[in-house]
């Protein structure tokens, strides 16, 4: 098995953070390549299955996850299987620090097809995959960071103000 580590400080509540890795329904604001959700709930829980479409180098593949162990609210695993093509377990970590919080994700994949699998994985994969992570980590730090745009109201945000004579 190949084992891929990363992990990001990101200026969050620890609670903020589960919760955005938790939300099915935002997975489309960080989640390199997702494409949609095909079945599965909102909200991630022990023992919860969801199927999703991910897009990248002109594919779309229909990853299977199953949620294996749960720790609310610092850590969970996922069992990810790419049918034909890859099966992994992705434990994401959520570790509080003094004002801010390391997200740490840990994937240990292999690549199906025996000897040539791992040479696809040497040649190929372990990139895309190590990519794919980092992204995904970096999303995860961009929308959590990035501030909340107010609205405006609806009379489009202007006061009125009297004529001076």
């Amino acid at each position: 098995m190949t084992v891929v580590q990363r992990s990001v400080v990101i200026s969050a509540q620890p609670d903020d953070v589960f919760a955005l890795l938790t939300d099915t329904t935002r997975f489309g604001e960080w989640v390199f390549g997702f494409a949609g959700l095909i079945e599965g709930p909102e909200t991630i829980s022990a023992g919860t299955m969801f199927r999703w479409r991910m897009k990248g180098h002109g594919l779309t593949l229909k990853p299977r996850d199953a949620i294996v162990a749960f720790d609310a609210p610092h850590s969970y695993t996922e069992e990810v299987r790419v049918p034909g093509l890859v099966r992994g377990t992705l434990t994401k970590t959520v570790v509080p620090q003094k004002r801010r919080t390391q997200l740490v994700w840990r994937l240990e994949y292999r690549v199906i097809g025996g000897p040539v699998g791992l040479v696809a994985d040497k040649v190929l994969a372990g990139r895309v995959v190590r990519r794919a992570v980092e992204h995904s980590l970096a999303g995860a730090k961009r929308v959590l960071e990035t501030p909340k745009q107010t609205v405006p109201s609806a009379r489009g945000g202007y006061r009125r103000q009297t004529a001076v004579r």
